[in-house]
């Protein structure tokens, strides 16, 4: 059943969705301590903005948006509304999404969705909505769909489906409140987007690109707001304030030799990089207006 895990990313990634108050906050607790990334999304607020009225067009195009938008439209559900979205993995591939929005989790309309996500993967559709410990739930065969309430589905995989379950009866500890809660701390969880994520030494190699001083990164951090344009923040982890200050460094170095070449029209979007050392963190911030991302879409069409 690996299509329920692909569409559910593709809602939330190619939708670009985050955390929003309530919803999400309750969404975040169904994630197992055993995620080492974990990424919130707001359908609704994102799809409201600006940002995503100039380039839906363009996204909407594109196949896999379209395949997972019509699992869930075709049940008579709007994914583009929505409430929140939010997905726990590991590298071992073990996953949990958790979609809250009106009716996802009512009988009816859960055991649709799963049907339609297993016609569009050539398998069986078997959907049915069964009692385990209390709770309503969809077994297939790598995995599980809690009801958890009529406006929250969570899909988890085989091996954390338990996990989830005892998340949901308040029992056992989720990322946000164990291992990932500093690194929690340290985003806006209601913006748009937002994410955390510990870096596996494989990835740390990749940062050399950025500085050959970023490998020593351990954790990453950040949020993307579209309520003005779009606006990113990012916090990477060093562990020491020494390997924190020289990444920095080095990063504002290549910026400053690089800034003098983009097109003066992004001269305001230059002007808004901040690049700083904090601690045992750096932290990065840029910002565009609408007139920014209108020039540049205009840009990349030429």
């Amino acid at each position: 059943m690996k299509r329920i895990w692909t569409t559910s990313l593709a809602v939330s990634l190619l939708v670009l969705p985050a955390c929003k108050g309530g919803a999400s906050a309750d969404a975040v607790k169904l994630v197992p301590d055993e995620a080492e990334f974990v990424v919130g999304l707001n359908p609704k607020s994102i799809t409201e903005s600006e940002a995503y009225k100039k380039f839906a067009t363009d996204l909407e195009k594109e196949d896999d948006f379209k395949e997972a938008m019509s699992a869930f439209e075709e049940c008579d559900l709007k994914p583009t509304e929505f409430d929140a979205i939010v997905i726990g993995a590991n590298q071992a591939e073990e996953f949990v999404a958790v979609i809250v929005g009106e009716g996802i989790g009512e009988d009816d309309n859960a055991s649709c969705v799963i049907k339609k996500i297993q016609k569009m993967s050539g398998e069986e559709e078997a959907a049915e909505v069964t009692k385990e410990d209390g709770k309503k739930v969809i077994q297939f065969t790598d995995g599980r769909a809690y009801l958890v309430n009529k406006n929250m589905l969570a899909l988890s995989t085989t091996a954390w489906e338990d996990k989830v379950g005892e998340l949901i009866d308040g029992k056992g500890t989720p990322a946000v409140e164990n291992s990932k809660k500093d690194l929690f701390g340290k985003v806006d969880s209601k913006a748009a987007v937002w994410f955390i994520a510990e870096v596996p030494a494989e990835l740390a190699g990749m940062a050399a690109m950025a500085a050959p001083e970023a490998t020593e990164v351990k954790t990453v951090a950040g949020s993307v707001d579209l309520s003005k344009g779009a606006a990113v923040n990012f916090v990477a982890g060093f562990g020491a304030e020494d390997k924190a200050k020289a990444t920095a460094d080095k990063v504002q170095e290549m910026f400053d030799g690089i800034k003098g070449e983009v097109p003066e029209q992004f001269a305001a979007v230059v002007e808004s990089v901040k690049i700083e050392a904090s601690g045992s963190d750096v932290k990065f911030a840029v910002s565009a207006s609408m007139d920014d991302l209108t020039a540049a879409k205009d840009m990349a069409d030429m």
